[in-house]
């Protein structure tokens, strides 16, 4: 007879976080540290800084990076320009919005799926490290195209615009924005006719017991599960990120083709091997 210690039980309970392990309970509120609202530098002496969605920050190989959405990103018109992006850290008593080193977007020549060019990857290099980014690891999580798992629970991390609040000081004058995070419980579901090609499509669960929000703002937010193998063993899985919702119905680019694009951004590196496929950097 096979005899379960206390360790091992405990660890069938649990997820792995960047190589420590979590009680599966807590850690959806334990991913809020990975997740930012997507902010980015506007130049006014006022307003320094406006939010448009949300990011993940997140560590690939050797490369530390923000993930959200292109269409967060524009012209500079209504729609922040990429290179404005940039992510707060402390440095004693100062923040700096410290910007990325590159910002990457893929270059799809296949037709049908050129709805995967709806990605942005924003890499900060050594100047997350300089700084103590905190970052999501992703070589110790499971990917939307791992096999056999069941899924406990999904969920996903965002800044909505609704949420977001301005806070005045006593004389009137504006004091500082506050962007406030929301956990959604989701499951998965089945694509229908209008949904958007190529994604992973979520709802809010049936018996989620928390409130329905205006999905405006959730562009990039990530989509987690709680997943378990045939030994009982439970994990984090990185389904992928928000690029569509309507109402409590959420399209989620699949984290397989992020993970596709990420070693094509380290097959670019200088020092790593040729690319493999195309992409197109600032």
């Amino acid at each position: 007879m096979t005899v379960t210690t206390w360790a091992e039980a405990k660890a069938k309970m649990s997820v792995g976080v960047n190589g420590a392990f979590i009680p599966f309970e807590r850690a959806p509120d334990a991913m809020q540290r990975f997740v930012r609202p997507a902010l980015f530098s506007t130049g006014d002496d006022t307003w320094e800084l406006r939010t448009f969605g949300t990011a993940l920050l997140c560590k690939y190989r050797d490369l530390y990076l923000a993930v959200a959405t292109a269409h967060q990103t524009g012209d500079g018109g209504d729609k922040p320009a990429a290179e404005k992006f940039v992510v707060l850290a402390a440095d004693g008593e100062r923040t700096l919005a410290i910007p990325p080193k590159t910002v990457r977007w893929p270059r799809i020549g296949e037709e049908q799926y050129v709805s995967l060019q709806d990605l942005c990857v924003f890499d900060f290099g050594e100047r997350a490290r300089e700084h103590r980014f905190g970052t999501l690891d992703l070589k110790s999580i499971k990917w939307s195209d791992d096999a056999g798992l069941t899924v406990d629970y999904s969920f996903l991390i965002g800044y909505p615009t609704a949420s977001s609040d301005a806070e005045i000081n006593e004389e009137g004058a504006f004091q500082r924005f506050v962007n406030k995070w929301i956990r959604q419980d989701l499951q998965p579901d089945a694509p229908k006719l209008m949904d958007v090609e190529n994604r992973s499509m979520f709802v809010k669960h049936v018996r989620s017991t928390r409130s329905s929000v205006v999905p405006d703002g959730l562009s990039g937010s990530p989509v987690f599960s709680i997943v378990r193998d045939a030994a009982s063993d439970r994990y984090l899985r990185f389904d992928g990120i928000v690029t569509d919702a309507h109402a409590d119905r959420f399209a989620v680019y699949p984290s397989v083709h992020i993970r596709d694009f990420l070693d094509v951004i380290v097959a670019e590196t200088p020092g790593e091997s040729e690319p493999t496929a195309a992409a197109q950097e600032n």
